[in-house]
Order: C-alpha cells, then sequence, then structure tokens
C-alpha cells in the first residue's frame, strides 16, 4: 500500500506559507482564513495516519522520494510513520490548527500579519516535517526551519514598544537590564539555539562516519555497532553530549534555558505554538527518538555502564531545570513568563525521566516522558491562549493587575482552572498521572537527590500556578470585563476539556495509557520490551499528593481575595534577599552578559588596543619614521662628488676580494 500522500502533512503548511505573504499584503483576514483552513488539512491527514498506524499494529513504514546523493549515499524526502512520529504529529498539528483559529482573531488589526502568517505556517511545515523524516538530513532541515522561523515569531514587533517587552524597565540585576526587546529576544533565541546546533550537527557527522548512512531505520539496525565502534575510539560519551545538545537547547533544559524567558515578547500565540506542542517540545521527541536506540543498542553490545554516565547527566539537568525554573516562578509578576518558566520546567521533568532510562525499565521511562509530553502539550497551550485573551482584556501583563475575572470571563476561568490543575498535578487530570509516574521512577532509581528535587518541583508547580489563579480569578474587577470573541474562546475551552478527558481515560484498562505506551514500543526502531506498566506506589503517590494539595492550598491561603499578602515577605533580612535571587533569575542571565558578552567585549578591545595601539602604530607610524630617518641620514651621503663614489666601490672591491681570498685560504 502506498503512503505518500502522507507528505501532504508536511508540504501543505509550507504551500500555505507562500499562499499567504503575498495575500496578507492586500487581505489579511484573507490570508489569516486561508492559513487557518490549510492547517485543517495536516490535522486531518495526521488523524488518519494515527489510525492507519495504529490498525496495522503499529508497524512503522516509510515513504522514499530521491533529493540528493554523493558517493555511495543518497538522500531522500520522505516520511517515517510509525507510534511516536504518528502521535506527534498529531499533537502538533491539531494544536497549531486550534492556535491559528485563536490567531485569526488575536491577530486582527496587526500591520505585520503577512509576516506573522508566512513564518507561522513554515514553523508549524518545519516541525512536521523534523517529526516525520525519515533521515537525518531531512529532520536538520526542519530542526533549522523551526529556529529561523521562531526568530521572526518572537521578534514580530521587532519596533519594540515598551508594552512588548518582558521583564521591569529599569531593574537592573548585577548591573545588567533584566528586561527584553522583541528584537533583541529574537536574536538570544536564535543565538541560545544555533550555538547549541554546533554540536548537534559534529554529532551528525560522528554518527554518519560510524553508520555510513542517515536513514533512521539503518541506524537504528546498525546501533549496536555504532556504540561499539565509538566506544572503541573513546567518543562514545563526547558524541552522546554533541549529538543531544541541540536538544537540551531546543527543550530549553539548563544551560541554555535563558532563551526561552524572553521568548515571551512575541504574541501569545506564538507563545502557545513555541511553548506547547512544537518547538520546545522538538528536543523532548529528538530524544525520545534516538535515546531508546542508544540503550537498546548498548544493552545489545554489553555496554550500557559505558553509556549510563551520560543518561545520569541526563537526569541531573532535567531535574535541576524542573527545580531552578519553578522556584522562578513562584515569584514572578508577568503572567507569561510564569507559563515560560512553568514550561522549562516541565521540560524537566520529561529529560528527568529519559534520563532515568538507565536506572529503571527503559520503556517506561520513555513512556513517561512522553505521555507527560502530551499533558503538557494540552494544559500550557491551553493555559497560554487563556494568558493572550487576560492580558488583551486587562491591558497588562502583570497578574496584580488583574482581579475578578471571574466575574465576565467565566469560560476562560473554567479553562485556566481545567489546565492549572492538571499542571499542578492533581488528580484525575493527566498531569497527575504523568508526573506521579516519573515521581516513582525516580524513587525507584535510588537517586534519592533527584527526587528531593524533582517532589518540591512539584510542590512549587502547585503553588505558582494557583496563586497566579487566585490573583487573576478572585475579588471584584476595577471595571467590567467581557469574554473575547469566539474565534479566541473555544480554542483554549475545548484544549481545557481535553485535558480533563485525557486525564480520565488515561488509567482506564484500554486507556490512553496502554494506547500511548504501546504505540512507542511495539514494532518500535528502538526495539523497546513490552513489560507491564507498574502499579502506582502507595507511599510515593501519598507524598505527590501531599505536595501538590499542600501548594495549592498554601497558595489559595496567602494569596484569597481577604488577605491579598501579594510580597509576604517584608523589606529587610533572607527572605527579601532570596526574593530578588529569584526575581532576577538566579542571576544567570546577568552572569551570561557579564561573563561572555562582557568577556567578548573585553577581548574586543584588547584586540582593538592592539591593533591600534600595536600593530597599527608599528606600521604607521614607527615604520615610516624609521625610514624616513635613514633616507635622511642616507641622502647626506649623496655628495655628487665623482671621485669619493670611485673611492667608496674600490674600497668596497678590496674588502670582497680580501674575504673571497679568506674563505678559499680557510678551506
Amino acid at each position: 500500500m502506498s503512503y505518500e500522500y502522507f507528505n501532504a502533512i508536511w508540504l501543505v503548511p509550507f504551500v500555505a506559507s507562500v499562499i499567504a505573504l503575498p495575500l496578507g499584503l492586500k487581505h489579511k483576514r484573507s490570508a489569516s482564513l486561508v492559513s487557518a483552513v490549510f492547517l485543517a488539512v495536516p490535522a486531518l491527514l495526521s488523524t488518519y495516519l494515527v489510525y492507519v498506524v495504529s490498525a496495522t499494529g503499529f508497524k512503522p513504514f516509510t515513504t522514499s522520494l530521491a533529493w540528493f546523493g554523493f558517493g555511495s549515499t543518497s538522500v531522500t524526502v520522505g516520511i517515517l510513520g510509525d507510534g511516536l512520529s504518528a502521535v506527534m504529529a498529531l499533537v502538533v498539528s491539531w494544536i497549531s490548527f486550534l492556535i491559528s483559529v485563536y490567531s485569526y482573531e488575536y491577530m486582527e488589526g496587526d500591520p505585520g500579519t503577512h509576516r506573522y502568517w508566512f513564518f507561522f505556517d513554515f514553523f508549524v511545515g518545519s516541525m512536521l516535517l523534523l517529526v516525520l523524516s525519515n533521515n537525518l538530513v531531512l529532520l536538520l532541515v526542519g530542526w533549522e526551519g523551526t529556529t529561523l522561523s521562531s526568530y521572526a515569531l518572537i521578534g514580530h514587533w521587532y519596533t519594540d514598544e515598551e508594552e512588548r517587552w518582558v521583564g521591569d524597565k529599569g531593574r537592573y540585576a548585577l548591573g545588567v537590564p533584566n528586561w527584553s526587546t522583541p528584537s533583541s529576544s529574537g536574536v538570544r533565541a536564535i543565538v541560545f539555539t544555533s550555538f547549541a546546533d554546533i554540536g548537534f550537527i559534529i554529532g551528525v557527522g560522528m554518527l554518519y562516519n560510524a553508520s555510513g548512512t542517515f536513514s533512521l531505520y539503518a541506524i537504528s539496525q546498525s546501533m549496536p555497532t555504532i556504540i561499539s565502534t565509538l566506544n572503541r575510539q573513546g567518543m562514545l560519551i563526547p558524541f552522546l553530549v554533541l549529538f543531544s545538545m541541540g536538544a537540551f537547547a531546543k527543550s530549553a533544559q539548563f544551560p541554555f534555558h535563558e532563551w526561552l524567558v524572553t521568548a515571551m515578547t512575541g504574541p501569545t500565540s506564538v507563545s502557545a505554538l513555541i511553548h506547547a506542542a512544537t518547538m520546545v517540545n522538538a528536543g523532548v521527541y529528538f530524544m525520545l527518538r534516538f535515546m531508546p536506540m542508544i540503550i537498546t543498542g548498548a544493552s545489545e553490545d554489553g555496554l550500557l555502564g559505558a553509556v549510563s554516565p551520560f543518561f545520569l547527566y541526563v537526569a541531573v539537568i532535567g531535574a535541576f531545570t524542573a527545580f531552578m525554573m519553578a522556584s522562578q516562578a513562584v515569584v514572578s509578576r508577568e503572567l507569561k513568563l510564569i507559563l515560560a518558566f512553568s514550561t522549562a520546567s516541565q521540560l524537566g521533568y520529561m529529560f528527568l525521566s529519559i534520563g532515568l532510562a538507565a536506572y529503571v525499565e527503559p520503556s517506561v521511562a520513555f513512556f513517561a516522558a512522553f505521555s507527560h509530553m502530551i499533558s503538557q502539550a494540552l494544559f500550557k497551550a491551553a493555559l497560554f491562549l487563556a494568558a493572550g485573551a487576560l492580558i488583551h482584556e486587562f491591558s497588562s501583563r502583570y497578574i496584580n493587575d488583574m482581579k475578578g475575572a471571574w466575574r465576565g470571563m467565566k469560560w476562560t476561568t473554567i479553562a485556566f482552572a481545567l489546565a492549572s490543575l492538571s499542571l499542578a498535578g492533581i488528580p484525575p487530570f493527566s498531569g497527575f498521572w504523568d508526573k506521579d509516574l516519573i515521581l516513582d521512577l525516580t524513587l525507584q532509581s535510588g537517586l534519592w537527590y533527584l527526587y528531593v528535587l524533582a517532589l518540591a518541583g512539584a510542590f512549587m508547580t502547585a503553588f505558582y500556578i494557583f496563586r497566579a489563579f487566585t490573583l487573576i480569578f478572585s475579588g471584584k474587577p476595577e471595571r467590567e470585563v467581557k469574554e473575547p470573541g469566539h474565534a479566541m474562546l473555544v480554542p483554549y475551552v475545548i484544549l481545557g476539556i481535553v485535558t480533563l478527558a485525557f486525564g480520565l481515560i488515561w488509567p482506564l484498562p484500554v486507556g490512553a495509557s496502554t494506547w500511548i505506551y504501546r504505540a512507542i514500543t511495539v514494532d518500535s526502531y528502538a526495539k523497546l520490551q513490552l513489560v507491564p506498566l507498574p502499579s502506582f506506589n502507595l507511599v510515593s503517590l501519598a507524598i505527590s499528593l501531599v505536595a501538590a494539595f499542600l501548594g495549592l492550598g498554601i497558595a489559595l491561603y496567602l494569596y484569597s481575595e481577604k488577605r491579598q499578602v501579594y510580597s509576604p515577605i517584608g523589606k529587610s533580612g533572607a527572605l527579601p534577599a532570596l526574593h530578588s535571587f529569584l526575581y532576577d533569575r538566579w542571576f544567570i542571565n546577568s552572569a551570561y552578559y557579564r561573563v561572555i558578552v562582557g568577556g567578548f567585549a573585553a577581548v574586543s578591545h584588547g584586540l582593538d588596543v592592539a591593533e591600534h595601539g600595536g600593530f597599527d602604530r608599528f606600521y604607521h607610524t614607527l615604520l615610516p619614521s624609521a625610514f624616513s630617518l635613514a633616507s635622511v641620514k642616507l641622502r647626506k651621503s649623496q655628495t655628487g662628488v665623482i671621485s669619493k663614489y670611485l673611492t667608496a666601490l674600490f674600497a668596497g672591491l678590496l674588502v670582497m676580494v680580501v674575504i673571497y681570498v679568506a674563505f678559499l685560504l680557510i678551506g
């Protein structure tokens, strides 16, 4: 059976981007409508793709069309249809479609609508190409396509009006401005991710050198040999670190997380697109595509111990990122910034779970990460879209300025509450099942310090999201507030309801968890084993529930309408210092500017001094002066008297004859 028509899943968004750009110059609403309609095609096709893959027992298939070749290697354009790619394409395409519907109203009247839709559609096409590609070259094309288009979308409002900024104007940390404009945020995003992509590209080259192919299928088949070869060369761990570096940056893991924070300068629909099911999840998808191959390949060759340090590194970075970003969200005042911190934190849980694959049952660890990625896509998209409606209605990005939204925005309140409960890990929402499973696996691994970080992050997650919820929706509004139009309202209400539905069917015997688990294990390229999913550990379950409800309860108590305790820490002592430390993002952004930007500036100044004070002065001042002085001295010897010239000539000849005779005698 031919599956070539599934290539339309990633091709159609590119076609839409080409149409939207010229159309949007004259007819902005038409460009919005065309883009939204076109994005319904990949959503429907990806749904059918999931059906086809499921109906065939999750047996992978590929399509292939020759692109170019060099030597004995040919690169094709084609897709890989398996459980992982099909489910990921389903999530990406449907959430992108809902965000496009939301954007129809949200971007109305924006003068750059044609640019917005061109890069929006281009981004969706690149993301779907990345997800569905059957070879590394095509994956890299989609990967860099998301980088390019995200740069343009984050900096969409490049005129840098103050209301588009992120951070508090006038606030400095270690002498470094702690705010960012849209234009600088776009540059930060492309610099952070592109720098890490250098390592990724080097890793691709190393993988090709070891395997002789770019095909994902061929790589999966020869993975034991690849790992053995790299291990003999002493390059296995360096390869894994370099190869995964791009994934760490895309998914905003420490130390690459700062780009995601300032990406909030883009339109809220862009924030939802990047932070929900698409760009940030590309790194997790990459890890779920290749790390199972690494684990099973190493196990087959008896080299699991050789790759374990790398997986511990992944788990440590994930747990630390989850904790660090949650701690910053606890004190943040900007709604989108809270959600940005939350995104990086939740991605940290996914990386933690992937890293645990070397210490617990790998298939369960990868399933937990994938399931949490789906949950995060649903509830975070709902939160961001609702945030856009709130910011638009209150004309402020600060939660302190939003009060009593419940009075006029009941549907928004319900959608925000459903998504918040899932994020906080409250049963029966999907976020509870995923996070509890990850915490349980962390406890099983024996890595207690990672469990402490993850549990603390879970407590802070419930606290910061219900701190925001209470401040926004409780109390009485200062003026009348109302819901947005249906084009904006319906998408995030749907996502909120789906978040609840996904949680309700997750634990059923034939529910979402079982189906997703089978999708990424049965006949997978990674050859994962379909072992029974573990039952919940009652001790771990009780601890995680206490942490979640405790965080939720404290937030409701501190920030309720009667108390309105916005800053219960006083003005002096250790707590204000801790608050500033967290509010200024652990001073990491300041350290980057001081060390990296300041360091390069110092080197540049040093080179400038060396060039102008050294080389330039030597070549343009000292050397000409020396030759000028020498010419003056030599000019004095030119008397014009022929007898003196002849005397000098014969004297010189005599000296040469004497030297010649001396050499003859010595020889």
